[in-house]
């Protein structure tokens, strides 16, 4: 396979940081780009170039994705931003000029499952398929990745604290929960691959759905807890525990709204699971592999 130069932003977040390393794993040419931070330096000892700069600026990102065979686009969450969506309509509009500007011809995208859904989003920013759709000569492809899995790391300072894990979810509604690096294998399979069809899109649902009841007994397993509760909280419990987080009122809002819609079931189109949006990795080995030593590493 001939050396490519791709491009990914978002590159010291759980996908992006693992996408870089696949990339590189197939003998590429990777630019990470990302606010400066210990994370991004790792990835450039592991071979990558790094970019660091701010994903609202234009400049910037047309001359980092100028040279780019291809790139990974995403727009991260400012979980403390006063107006959480604003701000990431200011990185989707500047991402959006950034890849007319230098003419991009290949991406694939991070949108969400909920893509379709038109109320009750919370955090999630989905009109950028539309957005990208419409650029000309722009070869993109979507990816609609279910719930993640590594989301459950936020309880291991709850379990430490309080002896269980705990959200606004109902604990017996069936979420479909996908891992990250099983997003980030699909979005290196088709970067590496050849052109993807016009505004192909591509269901990532994991291998079942689980419950949080069930996905706190799977950690529980996992941790040597084999009793952990799982707690629903209020919705008002649920919102100042975000704040002391240290989530912006606008982030803990958001997350609220969605989570209500989500237990309520109210416009909720259930994606069918098929072989290809089928991922491997199941909820007890991300127990294992992922949560078990993150836990571990927590006192």
């Amino acid at each position: 396979m001939a050396q490519q130069h791709f491009v990914v932003t978002g590159a010291t977040g759980h996908i992006g940081a693992q996408l870089v390393h696949a990339l590189l794993a197939q003998g590429h040419h990777v630019t990470a780009v990302a606010r400066p931070s210990p994370r991004l330096d790792a990835l450039r000892q592991v071979g990558a170039a790094a970019a660091p700069g701010n994903l609202h600026d234009v400049a910037f990102l047309t001359q980092v994705l100028r040279m780019a065979d291809a790139a990974f686009q995403m727009i991260p969450p400012n979980g403390t931003a006063p107006d959480v969506l604003a701000d990431m309509q200011q990185g989707a509009d500047a991402l959006a000029e950034a890849v007319q500007a230098a003419s991009l011809r290949r991406a694939v995208n991070l949108s969400s499952a909920r893509a379709d859904q038109p109320v009750g989003n919370g955090p999630l920013f989905l009109r950028q398929e539309g957005r990208l759709n419409a650029i000309d000569g722009l070869a993109v492809a979507h990816l609609r990745p279910a719930y993640f899995m590594d989301n459950l790391l936020a309880n291991v300072s709850l379990i430490k604290r309080l002896g269980g894990v705990a959200s606004a979810m109902r604990p017996d509604l069936p979420l479909a929960m996908v891992a990250t690096k099983d997003v980030a294998a699909k979005a290196a399979g088709l970067l590496g691959g050849s052109a993807p069809e016009p505004h192909a899109v591509h269901y990532l649902l994991g291998p079942r759905d689980y419950s949080m009841q069930e996905a706190a007994a799977i950690i529980g397993q996992a941790i040597g807890r084999p009793e952990l509760p799982y707690v629903q909280l209020s919705y008002e419990r649920a919102e100042q525990g975000a704040l002391r987080a240290g989530m912006s009122a606008s982030m803990a809002g958001l997350l609220n709204e969605m989570i209500r819609v989500m237990n309520e079931e109210k416009k909720v189109v259930r994606n069918v699971r098929t072989a290809a949006s089928t991922t491997p990795t199941t909820l007890e080995a991300f127990a294992q592999t992922v949560f078990a030593p993150a836990f571990q590493c927590v006192q």
